[in-house]
């Protein structure tokens, strides 16, 4: 099966998953009500409460940070560095148990199952094994965070000299891309690594880690190749959504609803492909 056959028979799976696709839009939605309540809380004790500062905070403007940054004071900075850890923490295991639900759906044949049942049910089976996956995972943050700081000391040795702007900026850009693809590529793995353990119900999570590694490095244009295409499906609803968002002027409560259903819409799609990920790559490695 290749490439494009993978891509969409992803998509196909998860686009006939509705249950799950609200059931993660649904977590989403209380991560991002939590974290908006907790930095307009954060940010109005320094900068005020006005109706600016909530707009402000809403659309992520950055001179409500550099305001806050100025204005406040070290404790209120300190809180809101641990309460921005918190929540990361907080994300990374929920999204452990989710990973776990939607592996065990896709993966169930046949007989007669429950959704919510099987997913949580699969999110409880895995969560041990995928959690002591991402602290396997952690040698793999280690080496990449390593092979960047070779690159780019090598990079910036050979061009220490130069006064070149143009040659400084291209290189600029050819390390956050670097910095990215090595991202995208441990994230890439690791889902292949719990494809691995769910598939095939394996409790060897390092031997699975191994093994990821293995197919990825043995078939890098198709792994990669799918990966970036789905990413494009991504980007593809992020920019279909600024566009929508930016023509709905927000100066009224029927057009303020119209942008927060749109931004509902855009969250739900970030759930879809994240089924279709799971699934296209399950496909690559035939095991979904």
């Amino acid at each position: 099966m290749n490439v494009i056959q993978c891509a969409v028979k992803g998509i196909r799976e998860s686009t006939v998953r509705p249950k799950m696709i609200v059931l993660l839009w649904s977590f989403n939605l209380l991560v991002a009500g939590l974290c908006y309540f907790v930095f307009l809380r954060a940010f109005g004790g320094a900068v005020g409460t006005s109706a600016l500062v909530k707009e402000m905070v809403h659309k992520a403007d950055m001179n409500v940070v550099v305001e806050f940054l100025t204005s406040a004071s070290g404790g209120a900075v300190t809180e809101l560095f641990v309460i921005v850890i918190g929540l990361s923490v907080l994300y990374a295991l929920v999204s452990v148990f989710l990973y776990g639900g939607i592996l065990q759906i896709l993966i169930q044949k046949g007989g007669r199952w429950r959704f919510a049942e099987t997913f949580f049910a699969g999110g409880g089976r895995f969560y041990g094994r995928f959690f002591r996956l991402e602290i396997y995972s952690l040698g793999l943050w280690l080496t990449a965070g390593l092979i960047f700081i070779l690159i780019n000391a090598l990079i910036n040795f050979n061009f220490r000299d130069s006064t070149n702007e143009q040659t400084t900026f291209v290189f600029t850009i050819i390390k956050i891309l670097f910095a990215f693809f090595l991202v995208f590529l441990i994230k890439m793995i690791m889902d292949y690594a719990r494809i691995l353990i769910a598939g095939r119900d394996s409790r060897d999570v390092f031997r699975s880690l191994l093994e990821a590694v293995r197919f990825v490095l043995k078939k890098p244009a198709k792994t990669l190749a799918l990966y970036y295409l789905l990413g494009l499906a991504g980007w593809a609803s992020f920019l279909l959504y600024k566009v929508l968002d930016s023509a709905v002027p927000q100066t009224s409560t029927v057009t303020i609803a119209i942008g927060f259903l749109l931004a509902q819409v855009f969250i739900a799609s970030r759930g879809w492909l994240k089924i279709a990920y799971q699934a296209a790559q399950g496909r690559v490695i035939g095991l979904i």
